[in-house]
């Protein structure tokens, strides 16, 4: 019905554009106290980058991500992220960003403040290990956000945003202690010939340095396991397929325990692009004639249970329903066409990014 309006009417709406107006419209009906909007891509033409008024704009971090959009440096990146700064009001930004490309960025669209978490949170021993935190060390992300989050809450209570609803220190620690399904999310599956407890790792891990941060993670925290490791991976198209094979292969060098999948999406890379980006991963294990995540994910259970291994389970946030389901997950999913259309390379896509000049240089480009 909505898109049949959108075509009546001719109103050339994303399919993202058309959920976050609906989304506005969810959380005006439910008269909700605060939203917390997140970009789905960039930041300065996404569409929730609609609002004029937010109570803070929050960067959390910037790595090399959609490079074909957004600009192949961390700083034109930055620059598209900045795009969500507002005049008159807060920004904070995450210890892992451009600060001096973000804060040119501030100053241009005349943001009331600038703060990094450890300006507002210069006392909190998790702020000072973020501040002393080494590029090249492993850090943990979930400590991070938790982190940045604690941190726009305490600037929106300093500037008078949280009167109605003050938050008390145990509520802030629980709420910052949650986790969306699937970021280094945790369980264990029953195998299916014997009592045997398989633990089971799902991560949205799709890009290198997410893949290399989701290697640090394991061998942190699960030193014992760190060399028995059975993955199921899958990536989007556009990332760049072979240093995410060279990592995954720097981390689990017996290209047997690699089961390589392919989305049921137009935006999924596709086996022969994994294969011609990283010739090793032929020695892996897939199916060229069912190239099914369900297939995979039923293979590795088996083989982790019989060989005492954890199974981990990342790459594309496209396969993950899929993979979900396989492992007996049973939870409501979105419908078969949302998942063709979200973010697929059609007439209801996000990646309609028509002012973006490939030929812009950092100096010439505004945020």
């Amino acid at each position: 019905m909505i898109y049949d309006i959108c075509e009546r009417e001719r109103i050339p709406a994303t399919f993202f554009e058309v959920t976050t107006a609906l989304a506005f419209q969810f959380f005006a009906s439910r008269k909700v106290n605060a939203v917390v909007l997140e970009t789905g891509l960039g930041g300065r033409l996404d569409a929730t980058n609609v609002v004029r008024n937010p109570s803070i704009c929050v960067i959390t971090s910037i790595g090399l991500e959609h490079t074909r959009i957004l600009g192949d440096t961390v700083e034109l990146i930055a620059m598209e992220k900045a795009g969500i700064i507002k005049s008159n009001a807060p920004v904070l930004v995450g210890p892992h960003c451009p600060h001096e490309t973000i804060r040119k960025c501030a100053v241009e669209k005349q943001a009331s403040a600038y703060y990094t978490c450890w300006d507002v949170l210069k006392d909190s021993a998790l702020a000072r290990n973020l501040s002393s935190t080494n590029d090249e060390e492993y850090f943990d992300y979930d400590i991070e956000n938790a982190v940045i989050a604690r941190a726009a809450l305490r600037v929106m209570e300093k500037n008078g945003d949280l009167q109605d609803f003050p938050l008390s220190e145990d509520v802030i620690q629980k709420g910052t202690g949650q986790r969306p399904p699937c970021r280094f999310e945790e369980l264990t599956v029953r195998g299916s010939t014997s009592e045997k407890l398989i633990p089971v790792i799902l991560d949205v891990a799709h890009n290198p340095d997410a893949m290399k941060y989701l290697v640090k993670k394991i061998q942190a925290t699960h030193p014992n396991k760190a060399s028995k490791i059975r993955m199921v991976v899958g990536f989007s198209a556009d990332k760049d397929l072979r240093q995410c094979g060279q990592t995954l292969l720097d981390f689990n060098s017996d290209p047997n325990r690699l089961h390589l999948v392919e989305a049921a999406h137009p935006r999924a890379a596709k086996l022969e692009d994994m294969f011609s980006a990283e010739p090793r991963l032929l020695k892996s294990n897939f199916n060229e004639n069912n190239r099914s995540i369900t297939m995979q994910v039923e293979t590795a259970l088996r083989l982790a249970e019989e060989n005492d291994e954890m199974l981990v389970i990342c790459g594309s946030v496209f396969l993950m329903a899929e993979a979900r389901e396989a492992l007996g997950i049973n939870e409501p999913r979105d419908s078969k066409y949302i998942a063709e259309v979200a973010g697929a390379n059609l007439r209801h896509g996000q990646e309609l990014f028509a002012d973006r000049d490939p030929e812009k240089t950092l100096e010439t480009k505004s945020c």
